[in-house]
């Protein structure tokens, strides 16, 4: 049943049709809350027709700037919008439109939240038909979940349209202004709220330093940390404003903090990839297995596709960092399910995991990850895992599918429970940085630099580590 079909108009509508109309009026609104977490996007957002290719001159407008397109035909692109999962609705307005031939071809293009392309919806609008209608249009697309959408519009080579400027709004999407109140909001709410009842003394109201990390996020000052300078020289990198180095340097700065990184320690490695810690630790004595999901499992094909599965120890190996006879030595591969940790897998010192188990279908099935892998440790061990940290609501959440998004209460929750088996879990700061550029959003697509806090659909994220030492 489509929900949203249009019901032929009567003069005189019965009451079995008043009650259908009614019943498929709730069921559109249940079905758009349950997309949209309740919120209903009926003002459109204004957009910036350039901002996509700043500098470019619109051939429609010669708006834009004074740098020739690189793309032939150039009318504007503006920047990519999450959908909030309903149908998105541009407006476009030529003000002073004027042409005889040609089209004006429209493409909405999107992109996963993994940074796929998707196929586009494109519309070809003859300029005729739009002077004839005032230069002003809407054209639309049922914006999928998860899906960043933008509007592109080129003319055709025959095209002589020319406006004196171009304005676009969207309706169905969501602001970068309202996704920045939001996370000030939480800064001044739910961030640096005290911790309550059995947390009150873990939850503390302190910077967050590499010097003496504890389960903490990435900030901006962390970078400026000369540790963080020296582990980014130890593992062959420059220094980057990009919290996935951020992850790697927390942890192994963690395991170096708390003793467990030293010749002789046996660490397992999960969701590994072809990142460099593996052979790091090799390279400092230390026995890994690494481990990663078999690469003939249907949920390793994205990773396999982007080359950041890890299969096997070859590719896993990092030769600037290890030598190779000392890597093959020390590291084993095993293909493990995060969720289900092989029952042989026990009596590490450590074990560790970069941004991965948010990738297991759902909160509970990440914090079960997280509890498992306290497991694998010996007595006194050491695990740190960094994630997902929703840095814009407490509430609702990316809770289910192929990535989720975990919220303070979520970790607060993970917390209690490994206190209640005896475990050690390191304080917990919520503290989000207070510069600039912690304060700055990288929008889809991202950049390489700076991207410390994301959007991810309508939240801001950023990477969590959390340290857990093993019960004596």
């Amino acid at each position: 049943m489509t929900l949203n079909a249009p019901i032929p108009s009567r003069t005189s509508p019965s009451p079995e049709r008043s009650l259908l109309r009614s019943v498929v009026a709730r069921a559109w609104r249940w079905w758009h809350d349950r997309r949209t977490g309740g919120r209903r996007d009926e003002v459109p957002l204004a957009l910036r027709p350039f901002s996509f290719w700043p500098g470019q001159t619109s051939a429609l407008s010669g708006e834009g700037g004074s740098e020739p397109s690189l793309v032939p035909g150039y009318a504007f692109h503006t920047d990519y919008v999450p959908s909030t999962g309903g149908r998105l609705s541009y407006r476009i307005r030529l003000t002073g439109l004027n042409g005889t031939t040609g089209q004006l071809m429209i493409n909405i293009n999107g992109i996963t939240e993994y940074g796929e392309s998707v196929s586009p919806k494109v519309i070809a609008l003859p300029i005729d038909k739009l002077v004839a209608d005032g230069g002003d249009v809407e054209v639309s697309k049922l914006g999928a979940p998860g899906h960043s959408y933008a509007i592109m519009g080129t003319l055709t080579e025959d095209s002589d349209a020319r406006a004196e400027r171009i304005e676009i709004s969207l309706t169905g999407g969501d602001s970068s202004d309202a996704l920045r109140a939001r996370y000030d909001a939480a800064r001044r709410e739910f961030l640096s709220a005290p911790g309550k009842g059995p947390l009150k003394k873990l939850i503390v109201q302190r910077r967050a330093t590499l010097a003496q990390p504890i389960s903490q996020m990435c900030t901006a000052a962390q970078l400026a940390e000369p540790v963080y300078a020296e582990w980014c020289h130890r593992m062959a990198n420059v220094p980057t404003r990009h919290r996935k180095q951020w992850e790697f340097v927390f942890i192994l700065r963690a395991l170096e903090y708390y003793g467990a990184l030293a010749p002789g320690k046996r660490g397992l490695g999960f969701g590994v990839g072809i990142e460099p810690l593996s052979s790091i630790f090799a390279a400092n004595g230390c026995e890994v297995v690494a481990t990663d999901l078999a690469a003939d499992d249907d949920r390793a094909q994205v990773w396999n596709n982007t080359d950041q599965l890890g299969s096997n120890l070859r590719q896993i190996h990092n030769p600037h960092l290890c030598d190779e006879a000392t890597f093959f030595e020390r590291v084993r591969y095993r293909a493990v399910d995060m969720n289900a940790i092989p029952a042989d897998l026990v009596d590490f010192d450590f074990t560790w995991s970069s941004c991965a188990y948010e990738h297991l279908g759902s909160i509970e099935a990440g914090l079960a990850f997280f509890e498992n892998s306290v497991r694998c440790l010996k007595p006194g061990g050491i695990a740190v895992h960094t994630t997902e940290l929703n840095l814009s609501s407490n509430g609702t959440t990316l809770d289910k599918g192929g990535t989720v998004i975990f919220r303070r209460r979520d970790f607060e929750a993970l917390a209690e429970r490994l206190i209640a088996d005896g475990h050690e879990v390191m304080p917990i700061t919520f503290d989000s940085g207070d510069s600039d550029l912690d304060r700055f959003i990288d929008l889809p697509p991202y950049s390489s630099d700076p991207h410390l806090k994301l959007q991810l659909l309508r939240w801001v994220s950023t990477s969590f580590g959390m340290i857990v030492r093993k019960k004596a």
